[in-house]
């Protein structure tokens, strides 16, 4: 309302644009009910009232009190009522629901600016008018929380004992959601209630046009229903702009105008035309370009008007076909230009689409776009992306590159499951169909060595990174083979031989870095963080992991920032049990990405659990847990480094010289009056300084003060050693 105002005062004529439903009426009354007559005396015109060629001009003399006059000599008493009539001088007139009428509201509205410097207007439509002197002001959807209260204050008036328990208000956050937060579609929403609740509602929102009935019968015929007042933009399209309009419908996420083009055969025309017809949605991408999207009731009509039309599977073939370019899968990308695939995670709603399509319609082309998005799949959705390659596979039985394509994709999503053995023979499957000259075997060599390392064959494993170095330098592929000399090092870590796996990793990170490979870099820092720790050196194994978990911050990583993190939370959970709890929570989630954990991470967490309930208790364990659940990889780390932090600068000195001689005496077994005998003090003092110790430290029993001293114990033993 405020920027309504604003706009009032800076000029004479303001439009308020958008979609039809999205409250545009609303707000204009609501601006001028604001503005309390600071533009002069309101005049509402509403032009819902007037059919399609009518004359615009009887209806703003109808306003005035004006009536049974031709349009020519309406125009005429308007401008005599504003020069000399019964204009009390300044007049705001509120021009209500132009877009029908478009041509012939510009032109009164021109003449009404002529006709009176004391003039303001205020205008509704779908579109700009395009007069001289217009400020447009687009109006939104409602946010989610006005959407929730709008939808609550109709549904309960219409049904005053529907339950409003935690379920339904779920139901009802994610129907607005779903809606968008267009005002109409959440009130005929609301007027669903009568016969069904808002959880009953919900899934019958996939065909939302069908699913919301019909608004009050006071209502203008064209926003009776969700369906009618979308149609009555689109049918005002010409031939190729309805074209293009559901040809869009295939996107599943904003589109850029090069994507337009290449889909709907869209040109800036067209879409400058959608636009100011409030069709389309505009925006900007995080690399600052203009983006288009529909909002779902619109993506929903003109999804019909495509399959009317029989247009539909043309348009998800190009839908395909442009996101094939977008990733390059023509071939198969290198182990860089895969990486850099990776970071679209934004395209991932319209990669479901086209790969849906393809199971049906094109399973080659699918195998092929998996091939050049496996890194998207492997950080963000690998349970999902391992079901799109089998699909795709048992779509396509021709032993060809394509489907040698989508093994080598399957085999990296079967290793972070643990089934190596499947991945395995994915592999076998995929290297009898390709070049051992391509980028393709290389890739499915590195995923042998894995997933021979996680199957408990560390020499197999050593054998194959080695193979797919070779086969990397011979392409050229520096990351490759920084990602296989790292395969060599996991290898070795996984086969316990510590001190052999640091000296790979320690020459494979600096060609990581080289190549600028985050993702080698990041096994390399978490495989030697790893290493480092079984060696006892925990001060350099947090240093490496905290590297690590930064570095694969930066390219969004689950897996391997997952292994950092479990082992960070062990390291941290005699020191700090609930962080390390929270952390281990957080990190057992894989912020959704699915996959499961090796056995060392597994161990990781199985010990951060049993450590954290000895040191706080069942109940306290399940509180940190809980609240663990609910945090990010990056709160998990910076929980983490906190806690060390804080360590670092308290130090052991928190206690006094007799409080840790008296814990290292409770880490030996001794009871009270077996250590005052030993120290020659009194049970109670000792009894004191147990009290003193646990409070201090944020224990609870003898038990963890135990634990606490062990790990105090093994520290200085290792500091020592490397003295």
């Amino acid at each position: 309302m405020a920027s309504v105002v604003e706009a009032l005062a800076a000029g004479r004529l303001v439009t308020l644009t958008g979609p039809g439903g999205v409250g545009k009426t609303r707000v204009a009354l609501a601006a001028v009910g604001a503005a309390a007559e600071r533009f002069g005396r309101p005049v509402f015109v509403d032009l819902t009232r007037i059919g399609e060629g009518s004359p615009v001009s009887l209806a703003v003399a109808e306003s005035l009190g004006l009536r049974d006059l031709t349009d020519e000599s309406a125009r005429s008493a308007i401008l005599w009522w504003l020069e000399a009539g019964g204009a009390p001088g300044e007049v705001l007139f509120v021009v209500d629901n132009a877009e029908h009428v478009l041509h012939d509201t510009a032109s009164v509205v021109a003449l009404l600016l002529a006709g009176s410097e004391g003039c303001r207007i205020l205008v509704t439509s779908r579109q700009p008018l395009r007069v001289a002197g217009e400020r447009v002001l687009a109006v939104g959807p409602l946010p989610v929380d006005d959407a929730e209260a709008l939808f609550w204050d109709r549904a309960l008036a219409l049904r005053p004992s529907l339950g409003d328990t935690r379920e339904a208000r779920e139901a009802s956050r994610a129907l607005c959601t779903r809606l968008d937060g267009l005002p109409l579609a959440v009130e005929l929403a609301a007027a669903r209630v009568s016969v069904l609740t808002p959880q009953e509602l919900l899934p019958r929102l996939d065909r939302r046009l069908a699913a919301l009935g019909t608004g009050p019968t006071t209502a203008p015929a064209r926003h009776r229903t969700l369906r009618a007042c979308i149609a009555g933009s689109v049918d005002a399209l010409g031939a190729q702009e309805r074209t293009v309009f559901e040809a869009c419908a295939v996107f599943a996420s904003p589109f850029d105008a090069e994507a337009a083009a290449a889909v709907a055969g869209a040109t800036l025309d067209h879409l400058e035309e959608l636009v100011l017809r409030s069709l389309l949605q505009t925006g900007e991408d995080a690399r600052g370009r203009t983006t288009f999207r529909l909002l779902e009731s619109l993506r929903e009509f003109a999804r019909e008007g495509l399959e009317a039309a029989g247009r539909l599977e043309g348009a998800q073939r190009r839908h395909l076909a442009w996101l094939g370019s977008v990733f390059g899968a023509a071939t198969f990308p290198s182990v860089l230009e895969a990486s850099r695939a990776g970071e679209r995670s934004d395209l991932l709603p319209d990669l479901r689409a086209a790969l849906d399509f393809a199971v049906r319609a094109a399973p080659a082309e699918g195998l092929r776009l998996m091939a050049a998005t496996r890194e998207l799949w492997f950080r963000n959705g690998q349970d999902e992306g391992l079901g799109w390659a089998l699909r795709l596979l048992g779509r396509h039985p021709a032993r060809d590159e394509a489907r040698a394509a989508g093994l080598v994709v399957a085999a990296n999503l079967r290793t972070v499951r643990q089934e190596t053995e499947l991945a395995g023979a994915h592999v076998d499957e995929a290297l009898a169909l390709l070049d051992p000259r391509s980028a393709a075997a290389a890739e499915a060599l590195f995923y042998r060595a894995v997933s021979r390392a996680l199957g408990h064959d560390p020499e197999g494993a050593d054998r194959a990174a080695v193979a797919a170095m070779e086969a990397y330098t011979s392409l050229g592929d520096a990351a490759g083979r920084s990602r296989a000399l790292c395969a060599r090092g996991m290898a070795a870590v996984w086969g316990h031989r510590e001190q052999d796996a640091l000296e790979i990793l320690e020459a494979a990170y600096p060609l990581a870095v080289e190549a600028g490979d985050a993702f080698a870099q990041g096994i390399a820092l978490t495989y030697g963080g790893l290493a480092e720790s079984s060696l006892g050196r925990s001060a350099e194994a947090r240093d490496r992991l905290f590297r690590a978990v930064e570095v694969l911050a930066g390219i969004r990583d689950v897996t391997m920032r997952a292994i950092a993190l479990a082992r960070l939370a062990a390291l941290t959970v005699r020191r700090d049990p609930t962080t390390a709890a929270r952390a281990a929570a957080a990190v057992s989630r894989r912020e959704g990405a699915g996959g499961r954990f090796h056995e060392i991470s597994s161990a990781d967490l199985d010990q951060v659990r049993a450590t954290a309930e000895l040191l706080l208790g069942p109940g306290g364990l399940a509180a940190a847990w809980g609240a663990g659940e609910k945090l990010r990889f990056a709160d998990a780390a910076e929980e983490l480094r906190g806690a060390w932090e804080a360590h670092d600068a308290e130090g052991p000195a928190a206690l006094t010289a007799r409080e840790l001689e008296v814990a290292e005496l409770v880490r030996r077994g001794l009871g009270n009056a077996a250590i005052a005998e030993r120290l020659t003090l009194s049970a109670r003092t000792v009894e004191n300084h147990v009290a003193h110790a646990l409070a201090k430290l944020g224990l609870r029993s003898r038990s963890a003060l135990a634990v606490w001293a062990a790990e105090r114990s093994t520290e200085r033993a290792s500091s020592a050693r490397q003295r």
